[in-house]
């Protein structure tokens, strides 16, 4: 049979000589007196896109012509970010299943539209 020798420790609380106590020797943190949590609605890529991104948002509309309304807002308007340099491409999904839709049905369109040869479609999270 093994035994913990136990002590009073932090204002009174029984501890274990062997357990570190959360928060000790880690910095104290200062947050500002108005910090606050703001929670905004979701808007589709290309709203997004054509006040963030002017560049990109030229590249969504001819993919749009390339894949049709529908699929465009089923695939593309959900995508969470979009990143485009030179010939490479880097799309966040909302969800594994959602890349994997985009991965099996729209990369050869993304391709054509962006004019790229490598194509990352990752999942946020």
């Amino acid at each position: 049979m093994q035994v913990h020798l136990v002590r009073y420790r932090d204002g009174g609380r029984i501890m274990r000589d062997d357990l570190v106590v959360p928060g000790e020797g880690e910095e104290n943190y200062v947050l500002a007196r108005d910090a606050r949590v703001v929670t905004v609605p979701f808007s589709p890529l290309e709203e997004r896109m054509q006040k963030e991104k002017p560049e990109v948002f030229a590249r969504l509309q001819k993919l749009k012509e390339i894949i049709g309304e529908e699929t465009f807002k089923r695939l593309v308007s959900k995508v969470h970010n979009i990143n485009y340099a030179d010939t490479r491409i880097m799309l966040v999904a909302e969800s594994e299943l959602h890349r994997t839709n985009i991965e099996r049905e729209i990369l050869p369109a993304i391709a054509e539209a962006f004019e790229v040869t490598s194509i990352r479609v990752v999942t946020q999270g």
